[in-house]
């Protein structure tokens, strides 16, 4: 049911010193942006993460530097600065920063100058470089080890990756890409799709009320949602989600959607579709999708119901939006405001992995409060359509892998 207000402000806030938050940033490796987005001696990039600026360049033989985005002088934006000779010099007085985070020049400096360099509080942040991300590590102690998600160490012409600013918390994604149960109802369009061209996805039509079964692992969870079929058959969408933001789905190949926090009310999503066995398809190759910020999928707000067609409805959609699912999702997600008021819900049996992912984090970062971290391990599937019949347990991996259709 409802939630309290305390503990709703515990999940979704990460801003100052917000319990989230801190957990976050002291656990994790963040997305900061992705690879592609930083180009040797090219302008600097924006990162927000947690409510904090930062500035993020590629130095001149590749390396990635990650700073705060003010210059430790006079707090004017680093975005601003010259990127060359592996430095970043800002424009206001010439300071000027190495990529490794040290003060290599100060021109307004005459005397002991190498010294004062020296003195200068300017924070370095470690990163890393894998999925065609940039990942940059917040915390006060040592990086943990960067995991060896699903999509790491892929060659370039198997893994797509894109990046879009959402303009509300990132708890709301999270919570709509772990709920199958939507699938049915607001992707109505694309399942009839599906089932127009034979694809296996559109046997989530066949249910309405799917059963939510759970396979837990340390720090996450599986589920299936299991729709039972006329022919006794059972469809079986499988969807992982494993701290701190990565969901799997069973979408296209291999697909994972990340929802990192940008601040209270602004999130970043990077979705990864990848191919362990080979080059993707090229409909999964969207040149307009190539860019950080491509043309955005929504293209109006409240005032114009995020650009629903009601005229379309009447005709051929269900929901009124022409184009991809994801348009879908992120009218949905955005109708709920800023920060969704989970206070005043009333949730029904398909709502099950919902209330799992707020555990899920509201257990975790109780434990690191109280000195006794959450383990994470990522199991080796994490999403997958099986066609299942009577009897086998989905759950068993060496049986349900003889039923996989996606």
């Amino acid at each position: 049911m409802a939630i309290s207000r305390a503990t709703q402000d515990l999940l979704t806030r990460v801003e100052n010193d917000a319990p989230m938050g801190q957990y976050l940033r002291e656990n994790f490796w963040f997305p900061a942006c992705r690879s592609k987005a930083l180009e040797a001696d090219a302008p600097p990039r924006a990162v927000r993460l947690l409510g904090r600026n930062y500035v993020a360049f590629r130095a001149t033989d590749g390396r990635v530097g990650f700073f705060p985005e003010g210059c430790p002088h006079r707090g004017v934006s680093l975005t601003l600065a010259r990127n060359e000779e592996n430095a970043l010099r800002c424009i206001y007085h010439g300071w000027k920063f190495g990529v490794d985070g040290k003060v290599l020049e100060v021109p307004t400096q005459r005397e002991n100058h190498d010294a004062f360099c020296k003195k200068v509080p300017l924070k370095h942040f470690p990163v890393k470089e894998g999925g065609g991300l940039v990942f940059v590590w917040l915390g006060s102690g040592e990086p943990a080890q960067l995991p060896d998600y699903e999509f790491m160490g892929i060659p370039d012409d198997q893994l797509h990756v894109t990046y879009q600013k959402l303009p509300y918390n990132w708890l709301q994604g999270v919570e709509g890409q772990v709920d199958s149960a939507h699938v049915t109802q607001l992707h109505k369009d694309l399942v009839q799709a599906f089932a127009a061209t034979g694809r296996p996805e559109a046997m989530a039509a066949g249910d309405e009320a799917p059963e939510i079964e759970f396979d837990d692992f340390p720090g996450g969870f599986r589920y299936g949602a299991i729709r039972n079929l006329a022919d006794g058959r059972r469809y079986v969408r499988m969807t992982g989600y494993s701290l701190p933001w990565y969901s799997y789905i069973p979408f296209e190949g291999g697909t994972c959607v990340i929802h990192v926090p940008e601040d209270d009310t602004t999130t970043a999503l990077y979705m990864m579709r990848y191919n362990a066995d080979g080059p993707l398809k090229p409909d999964h190759l969207n040149p307009a999708e190539d860019a950080d910020n491509f043309p955005p999928y929504l293209t109006a707000g409240r005032e114009d119901r995020w650009g629903q067609q009601r005229d379309l409805m009447k005709r051929t959609s269900f929901a009124g939006f022409p184009g991809h699912a994801i348009q879908e999702d992120f009218a949905v997600a955005e109708s709920q405001g800023e920060i969704a008021d989970r206070t005043t819900e009333f949730l029904n049996a398909a709502d099950h992995a919902v209330v799992r992912v707020r555990k899920l984090y509201e257990d975790a970062v109780m434990r690191w409060l109280d000195g006794n971290p959450v383990a994470i391990e990522e199991p080796e599937v994490l999403a997958g359509g099986l066609m299942v019949p009577e009897g086998v347990d989905w759950r068993d991996r060496e049986k349900a892998s003889e039923f996989v259709v996606h």
